[in-house]
């Protein structure tokens, strides 16, 4: 049954090669870098997304990396023209608390501007490659306030990664003081800890029935759960990085041959909505951090 919980969720997803999202996470061999490959494999694995969300009538928000709106602008246009949001996800995947603020500050004006040219729309979201705004930058904030962006989706309320992560910080969506909302990645509180769920390798990794199980408890409390993903975990077209150690190759590949199917499952058991929708639908309180 399609839509069997009333509670609007949020599905994201982050537009952005394979290769090109491993290079702050491992060394990337020289023959698997290609333009001409990483194209193809973002504009397949997107359009399987894009097919999926049609035949469930469904709608979501993709983080689209301004480089790809540069090279690849007829995606972009083909992802806002099926009814879709498009948000921001930097200019390139790069980690942005390894730049300052002026560095910073020419990716976003840059990136939004391309975005929004290629749309034929106005962006109000943002999400940081690799979630990498934490307590070394939080100027992001303001700064993404300053480049007219409406909210943030960046922050994930945890301890628990060697990359990202806030522990303290809220678990739903808030308001800065500076007006800018943000829209935290989901975790569930289990013995003092927040413990991830709902995107990426957590996903991947967590048994289905764990993840819808999850989501029913967020719901019931009212809160949305976020759903995050990238075109290579949903898509066929998944290229192979050899000698990259098992530690890495199994953080990188797990599960990915069942991630489309989970998110099938998902896309007929709950209502997902688009981020601006959802924020123009409840009341966000301002929290001081």
């Amino acid at each position: 049954m399609t839509n069997q919980i009333s509670t609007s969720n949020l599905l994201t997803f982050d537009i952005e090669g394979f290769i090109e999202s491993s290079y702050e996470s491992m060394r990337v061999p020289a023959e698997y870098i290609s333009e001409r490959l990483e194209a193809e494999e973002i504009e397949a694995n997107t359009a399987s997304i894009l097919d999926l969300l049609e035949e469930f009538g469904q709608k979501a928000t993709f983080f689209v990396l301004g480089r790809i709106a540069r090279d690849m602008p007829h995606l972009v246009r083909r992802i806002a023209d099926a009814g879709h949001e498009i948000g921001c996800h930097s200019l390139f995947h790069r980690r942005l608390y390894n730049f300052q603020r002026n560095e910073v500050a020419a990716f976003l004006e840059e990136a939004k501007s391309r975005l929004e040219d290629a749309s034929g729309g106005p962006v109000y979201g943002f999400r940081a490659p690799d979630f990498s705004i934490t307590r070394s930058n939080l100027w992001a904030f303001d700064l993404l306030r300053e480049k007219s962006f409406l909210y943030d989706s960046s922050i994930y309320p945890t301890g628990l990664h060697d990359v990202y992560g806030i522990s303290d910080f809220p678990t739903i969506p808030f308001r800065f003081p500076n007006g800018l909302i943000e829209v935290p990645l989901s975790t569930v509180r289990i013995f003092s800890r927040n413990i991830p769920y709902g995107g990426g390798g957590y996903f991947r990794l967590y048994p289905l029935a764990v993840t819808e199980a999850l989501f029913r408890g967020s719901n019931r409390k009212g809160v949305a759960a976020v759903v995050y993903l990238h075109p290579y975990e949903v898509g066929n077209m998944v290229r192979k990085i050899r000698g990259i150690g098992i530690f890495k190759s199994f953080r990188t590949y797990v599960g990915q041959k069942k991630t489309a199917a989970k998110l099938r499952a998902l896309l007929g058991a709950f209502s997902f909505a688009r981020v601006i929708d959802y924020l123009g639908q409840k009341r966000i309180d301002e929290i001081l951090v």
